[in-house]
C-alpha cells in the first residue's frame, strides 16, 4: 500500500469513529417519550379527576360498595365495607398505570368526579335535544330520528320499536339514557345510543 495512502485512511478511520461518538450522543440527549398515563387518557376524554377533600368520593364510596364483590367491576372484591381512604388510594395506583392499562375501565367507573350522560355530552360539546316531557320542544327534530329509528340495526338496547306517539317515546328513552352515570355497567353502550338518537345534529 503506497505510504501515502495511510495517513489518509487512518483519518478517515478516526472521522468515521468522531462521527459515530457524535450521533451516539446526540441520541442520548434525545429525551425518552414522556409516560401517557389512565390519568392523562381519561382528562384527554373531558372526565375530572376528584381531589383527595373533594365531596364526591362519599358518594362514589357507596356505589362502589354496592358492587364491591364483582371482580369486574371493582380493582380488588371484598367482604367488608371499603372507606374512603382505600378507594383514593386504589384510585391513585390505577392513575398511575399506563393508559393502555385494563385497569382504565375501572378507573372510569371510580376515579373521575361523577357525571351523567347528558352532563358528559355537554362536556364535549354535543348537543343533546330537550328531554321535559312537559313541553314539546324541537319536536321536528325529535320526529325525524323517531322515523329512523325502525329501519336502523342502532338501536338503544331493549328498544326494539317505537310504538304509539314515536316521538315521544324516543324522547323518553333518551331521557334515560342522559341519566345514566359513569358507574352505571351500561354507561359505554348508552353512550353511543345517545350520540345516535338523542342529540341534535
Amino acid at each position: 500500500m503506497s505510504k501515502a495512502l495511510i495517513p489518509a485512511l487512518t483519518g478517515l478511520s478516526a472521522a468515521g469513529i468522531g462521527g459515530g461518538i457524535y450521533l451516539a450522543h446526540k441520541n442520548s440527549e434525545r429525551p425518552a417519550p414522556e409516560k401517557k398515563t389512565i390519568r392523562d387518557r381519561l382528562q384527554k376524554a373531558k372526565f375530572k379527576i376528584p381531589t383527595n377533600d373533594d365531596n364526591h368520593w362519599a358518594s362514589i364510596k357507596a356505589a362502589y360498595n354496592n358492587v364491591k364483590s364483582h371482580s369486574d367491576k371493582v380493582f380488588s372484591t371484598s367482604t367488608s365495607e371499603v372507606g374512603e381512604e382505600d378507594l383514593k388510594r386504589l384510585c391513585e395506583e390505577a392513575l398511575e398505570k399506563d393508559e393502555g392499562d385494563t385497569s382504565y375501565d375501572k378507573a372510569k367507573r371510580w376515579c373521575v368526579v361523577t357525571t351523567t350522560i347528558s352532563s358528559y355530552l355537554k362536556e364535549l360539546g354535543i348537543n343533546a335535544l330537550p328531554t321535559d316531557d312537559s313541553k314539546n320542544e324541537k319536536q321536528n327534530e325529535w320526529t325525524k330520528l323517531a322515523g329512523e329509528y325502525s329501519a336502523s340495526n342502532n338501536k338503544i338496547s331493549g328498544v326494539d320499536s317505537l310504538n304509539g306517539d314515536a316521538w315521544k317515546n324516543l324522547r323518553s328513552e333518551c331521557k334515560k339514557l342522559g341519566d345514566k352515570k359513569n358507574y352505571d355497567d351500561d354507561f359505554d353502550t348508552s353512550f353511543e345510543s345517545s350520540k345516535i338518537w338523542c342529540v341534535d345534529r
